[in-house]
């Protein structure tokens, strides 16, 4: 990390009004950046001259920038060449779109598309000035910004935090009974929705400073997610794919584990999860290394990041966190933004540790379809989930300080970054192993515990003559409540509320192996398989808030009090982030 994103902290904190602080290294902000909570909606945002001057240092970083672009490759500047090189695969992409599109043989010509619209708009952003391209976009959103900071404040807060919920509700009343729930099931989900939302605002440390713009763009995110996906078919199509494309990495790592152990012996266990996932998780690390050493991951998660920036006001080192954790896991994310913990604030801690636990990494996702679940149920999820995080954490714990990268984006860099693809892909592989070896040993040591404990359970409940007595149907009790109010059918709601208990008692493996040994994902009805596997897709779980702990604690030695101190809180609002997803996605079903 360039030393200039950084900066530490020399004295204490010097207390502001409303109860914010900041670190005396860094200037003053203006009252109007500190309490944006009165006009957050239609706020006219910095122009691109102002972020610029903000960030680095505009000169230095132009001279690193233009050093790095007059490299040679090729004989020709990196420049050049990389527009050159840009140039060539846009127009081989554009040629292969068209003879898609003339040969049409009922492949998602959909997904395609879309994907030739994200590449375009990638190309032109990064090759043209801003003043073609950014200059005219921030000026326009400026002016629409100022034309409607002239209407009343009143008037902008009822539209800006009235349309929302005045979608939800007629998404849930306006659709007829159909196969995938009824009015009454939709109605419930969304009050479960309201009901863990204000579960989340009645437990808050501080309700004064919520700041609700992002907590409304949070929840308008995942609705138009939601709808997008589930009600409209181009939605249904990509994800689908994406998901499909995503399961298949099982049979790739096949040909691997074949060599290994041989074409009968995959014929006899290829089935079972250890010769079935495992190598899959080891081929998905050996391909996310790979990726991270040609920069694709730094790429698409900075570009992400600098929409959700704009987007929900918050600070750099939150996004970034809660980009990555879908892709590379909640270590990881953590570690991506590492270097920035010793200055974080306490919300920014909360809000990494929550943006971890409130989803799975890829390597787990392929876990999960090893035992059942729906690639497109948990692709979605995690998806939903990113938004849905801002909201718990930053409902249950608001920002009471000025963070240092508050409406900044960070730059990722790998201090271990490997000398060439081999050794990428040997790095990957190995991390692949040592996560089987995880994998493997939590599930040999929960599910070994948890037979012992029913065993002990069921003797001791054999002396009154009670029998069949176990942990699943314990907590399935325990949960039952949750599952009824995401909006599950009635006859699915106690093998929901079994599958939740052992997930947040125990670990996600254990809990969809539980559901698929009492064939829940082949029995049970749509709705229940969606909503039941939105509420379990998380990190959300005692084990990994000891590792998680740890793991902070050892990258901020100077915090490790305060990390302890707002994990539990944090677990919290990961759970709920997974549990409210499944809400709105019971009210758009």
């Amino acid at each position: 990390m360039s030393s200039d994103h950084i900066e530490h902290k020399k004295d204490a904190p010097v207390p502001l009004e409303h109860g914010v602080s900041y670190n005396t290294s860094v200037e003053t902000p203006s009252q109007e950046s500190i309490n944006e909570k009165g006009d957050g909606f239609f706020q006219r945002r910095r122009t691109n001259e102002e972020m610029i001057d903000e960030e680095l240092g505009g000169p230095k970083k132009n001279a690193l920038v233009d050093q790095e672009d007059n490299k040679k490759v090729f004989g020709l500047q990196q420049k050049r060449f990389r527009l050159i090189w840009h140039i060539v695969a846009w127009l081989c992409f554009t040629a292969f779109l068209i003879v898609a599109i003339v040969l049409n043989k009922g492949s998602p010509i959909s997904v395609l598309a879309v994907a030739y619209a994200f590449v375009t708009l990638y190309l032109i952003s990064a090759h043209s000035p801003d003043r073609f391209f950014a200059s005219p976009t921030h000026k326009l959103w400026n002016a629409g910004a100022d034309a409607l900071g002239h209407m009343p404040l009143k008037i902008r807060q009822i539209v800006g935090y009235g349309i929302i919920p005045i979608a939800l509700i007629l998404t849930a009343v306006i659709p007829e009974d159909n196969e995938n729930g009824t009015r009454v099931q939709r109605i419930i989900s969304l009050c479960g929705l309201l009901f863990f939302m204000l579960t989340l605002w009645a437990t808050s440390r501080n309700r004064k400073l919520i700041h609700w713009p992002t907590i409304c763009t949070g929840i308008g995110a995942q609705f138009i997610l939601g709808l997008f996906v589930i009600r409209t078919s181009i939605g249904q199509t990509i994800f689908s794919y994406i998901g499909g494309f995503m399961a298949s990495f099982l049979g790739f790592s096949s040909h691997g584990i074949s060599f290994i152990v041989g074409a009968d012996f995959m014929k006899a266990y290829g089935s079972t999860f250890l010769i079935g996932v495992l190598p899959a998780i080891i081929f998905f690390g050996a391909v996310i290394q790979v990726l991270y050493y040609y920069n694709v991951i730094q790429t698409a998660i900075g570009a992400m990041g600098r929409i959700i920036v704009y987007l929900f006001q918050v600070s750099g080192v939150e996004v970034v966190a809660a980009c990555a954790a879908p892709f590379v896991g909640m270590s990881e994310s953590a570690m991506l933004v590492g270097p920035y913990l010793e200055n974080a604030t306490n919300a920014e801690i909360h809000q990494v540790m929550a943006s971890g636990f409130a989803t799975i990494s890829g390597s787990v996702y392929l876990g999960l379809i090893g035992f059942g679940a729906s690639p497109t149920h948990l692709i979605t999820c995690c998806i939903m989930s990113v938004p849905c995080a801002f909201v718990t954490s930053k409902m249950r714990y608001p920002e009471e300080e000025v963070p240092l990268t508050r409406g900044k984006s960070i730059e990722l860099e790998r201090p271990d970054a490997e000398d060439s693809f081999v050794h990428a892909l040997a790095n990957g592989s190995i991390l692949g192993m040592q996560l089987c070896i995880v994998i493997a040993a939590v599930l040999i040591g929960f599910l070994s515990l948890l037979g012992c404990a029913n065993y002990v359970l069921n003797w001791i409940f054999l002396f009154l003559g009670v029998t069949d007595i176990t942990i699943e149907r314990l907590l399935g009790y325990f949960f039952y409540p949750i599952a009824w109010i995401l909006g599950i059918p009635a006859a699915d709601v106690y093998a929901s509320s079994k599958m939740m208990g052992v997930k947040f008692a125990l670990n996600e493996f254990v809990g969809f192996a539980a559901a698929m040994e009492s064939g829940f994902f082949k029995t049970a009805s749509l709705r229940a398989q969606l909503l039941a596997t939105f509420a379990c897709c998380s990190f959300a779980n005692p084990s990994s808030l000891g590792s998680q702990i740890s793991l902070l604690g050892k990258m901020a030695p100077s915090r490790a009090g305060d990390i302890a101190r707002v994990s539990v809180s944090a677990i919290l609002a990961g759970a709920l982030s997974t549990i409210m997803s499944a809400c709105i996605a019971g009210v758009v079903l």
